[in-house]
């Protein structure tokens, strides 16, 4: 590796404008840099981000080989929107194409940024060939950008242990040695780290005791935890309010009673903020904009304000209080969001965990965290009274993950090396065929679906352009069978649900996609699309409560907010354009950029398959040359000439062209 550590502390101040990086985020680099993957764990606040941003932004400025695309995984939107943020506001890195793409925001679909921030749900979908932010006609397009490029995996406990975690480690084992990786938390357990450790050939980067005392947000400050053997209400988030205070439900719907009941108790002079994942996109802008600004670090003090939310506080919020509440959950998500109490040098917090509501069984319903997680949350409801009323610090904090974390992870890594010839086999099945079914299996196994609001859904041109509203697929299927025990469909609302399914409209690659929606008739049919359309009868929406299944509402899902990649792209048409000249354009365009985006992986590749050098650049070269040949047949050129093409316009052909011309539209990329 090129360049020393005093070039990296000084590139390092530069590019995030602090006095010098911590030893932990160095040690990073130089593994990446030279040629190591890594795994890194640290507190909440000690710059775990800039650790990873860092290699990137030095190996660029530097000229040194490494991926010219960073793809920064993370597994919700609000973390992905809070980095992004950050970044493009940064006066020493804005010469950098920065993108966000969540099924929210879907600035940049085809990960063509040099730094994509991104959730899991994006990338995984890529990596299979079924990504969710394209068709599936194009399904093969941005596997190319997963496997070329650096990749983060931010907060990996977080990640479902049935679905997205071994998806994930099979996809780095398939990766190792061609795309550099790091994987990031502040929760692992020990057992954890070092499994994943061996079974990804990686480097464990922990922070020292000494730097422990340094990190900024681990000065000075106290927080104390206590159990309540009761469920989370409005009189007690009051009867301990002082001026900010935050109560955390672990469902969308117990956070919308409890903040209409904490409205109905409080006093006036008492703002509640109601923040979950079920709001339209400028909706819940404001909302996060005023919950950084009442609990921010730079908020006003002496303001009283209640939060009431869902595990979207979880991550990617820089903000704190004085009282948290919270339903228990595992160990490793109560820390979570106890690191948004007492968050900042010098304050003190106090957190009190509540039990959860009890299901039709008469049990504690620990929804979302079920199956392996639900005993995760049990361990943690007996474990957590050993760490009552005395300060929780990082190391109590490592204590209490270990305590109840380790022994299940470790059955967890264990039931992986198990099926991880079942679960790879399945994986090339979904590259391979495309099975949606399959895919969402592999991805989020807590199957989060897409709703859209709309009277007549087959008057949607495309559902992908419209806002939806993510929930948890549980939510969907018990409301399902309440609309049908209830008696419906009826004279009121002839449907309940509706699901899209793409038709096929001729030759034309680039022809649009149709869709022919079809009507819901029992649960097995929601399991069939992440996307659905629910007849607005039977639903509401407002800015203050957000989605929820109150019946006779008049909402409409909008039209998404136009995106950047959009508003920016510029279409040409270039007619007449004979084969020579198409293919000498499109050479142009690889040699210009592609090629020096390609050449970090094409070389891994290579050495991987024992190819010799250049190989697949030659391969590449070859591509170019004959991709449209099929396009000269003469059945081809008739079509085109006949005017069913929508792409095309039809000419008279010229009795000097020498071979067949292609009429094509492209997007305008620089040539």
């Amino acid at each position: 590796m090129k360049g020393t550590i005093r070039d990296m502390e000084k590139a390092f101040t530069e590019y995030f404008l602090v006095k010098k990086p911590f030893s932990f985020q160095l040690k990073v680099a130089y593994y990446l840099l030279s040629g190591r993957n890594v795994i890194l764990q640290a507190p909440t606040g000690s710059g775990k981000t800039k650790a990873a941003l860092f290699p990137f932004f030095y190996a660029q400025e530097s000229g040194l080989e490494f991926p010219s695309n960073h793809i920064y995984t993370v597994p919700m939107r609000v973390l992905a929107r809070g980095f992004y943020k950050d970044l493009i506001t940064s006066k020493t890195l804005n010469s950098f194409d920065i993108r966000l793409q969540t099924g929210e925001q879907q600035d940049d679909p085809k990960f063509e940024g040099d730094v994509v921030f991104a959730t899991i749900d994006q990338v995984l979908s890529s990596f299979l060939n079924i990504p969710y932010s394209l068709s599936m006609r194009q399904g093969n397009m941005n596997a190319g950008a997963i496997i070329s490029s650096y990749l983060v995996f931010d907060e990996f406990h977080l990640f479902n242990p049935d679905s997205t975690l071994p998806t994930c480690l099979e996809t780095l084992r398939i990766l190792k040695g061609i795309a550099p990786f790091l994987l990031m938390t502040a929760t692992f357990s020990k057992e954890m780290l070092l499994r994943l450790a061996s079974l990804l050939d990686a480097e464990v980067v922990l922070v020292g005791q000494d730097e422990i005392h340094e990190i900024p947000s681990q000065i000075n400050k106290n927080r104390y935890l206590f159990t309540i053997n009761n469920i989370l209400t409005a009189d007690a988030v009051i009867k301990r309010h002082k001026t900010q205070s935050i109560a955390i439900c672990n469902t969308v719907e117990r956070s919308q009673d409890l903040f209409e009941e904490v409205c109905s108790k409080v006093n006036s002079d008492t703002m509640v903020i109601l923040l979950h994942s079920r709001f339209l996109k400028e909706d819940r802008k404001k909302k996060e904009e005023a919950v950084e600004r009442f609990f921010g670090k730079n908020r006003k003090e002496g303001e009283s304000v209640i939060l009431i939310a869902t595990q979207v506080v979880e991550v990617g919020l820089d903000i704190t209080c004085e009282v948290m509440h919270t339903e228990i959950a595992p160990a490793s998500s109560i820390l979570q969001r106890a690191g948004r109490c007492a968050r900042f040098e010098g304050e003190t917090g106090h957190i009190y965990v509540y039990q959860v509501p009890l299901n039709k069984k008469g049990e504690p319903n620990y929804a979302p965290y079920l199956e392996g997680q639900e005993a995760l949350a049990k361990k943690t409801w007996e474990i957590l009274p050993m760490f009552e009323r005395r300060p929780l610090n990082f190391a109590e904090e490592q204590d209490l993950i270990n305590q109840v974390h380790a022994e299940i992870d470790t059955k967890i890594l264990e039931g992986l090396e198990q099926t991880k010839y079942f679960h790879r086999q399945e994986m090339n099945k979904v590259i391979s065929q495309q099975e949606i079914g399959l895919a969402r299996k592999l991805i989020r196994n807590d199957s989060s679906i897409n709703i859209l609001v709309h009277p007549e859904p087959g008057k949607i041109e495309n559902p992908y352009e419209l806002e939806a509203f993510s929930l948890f697929s549980g939510t969907l299927h018990g409301q399902f069978e309440k609309w049908q025990d209830s008696g419906l469909p009826n004279e009121e609302a002839s449907w309940l649900i509706m699901y899209p399914q793409e038709q096929e409209t001729g030759e034309g690659e680039n022809l649009p996609i149709h869709y022919k929606w079809i009507e819901v008739k029992n649960q097995k049919d929601i399991r069939i699309s992440s996307i659905h359309a629910i007849n607005p009868r039977l639903v509401k929406y407002t800015p203050e409560i957000g989605f929820n299944f109150t019946p006779k509402g008049n909402f409409q899902s909008p039209v998404k907010s136009v995106q950047k990649e959009e508003e920016n792209r510029k279409w040409q048409s270039y007619q007449r354009e004979d084969y020579q000249e198409h293919i000498q354009k499109t050479l142009v365009v690889y040699k210009k950029k592609l090629s020096k985006e390609l050449v970090y992986a094409a070389n891994r590749l290579e050495q991987k398959m024992g190819l010799s050098t250049e190989t697949i650049d030659r391969a590449i070269l070859f591509a170019i040359a004959m991709h449209d040949v099929g396009k000269m047949d003469r059945r081809w050129q008739g079509w085109a000439m006949s005017g069913k093409s929508v792409l095309v316009h039809r000419w008279q052909r010229a009795a000097y062209w020498p071979i067949p011309t292609i009429i094509i539209t492209i997007p305008t990329i620089g040539v």
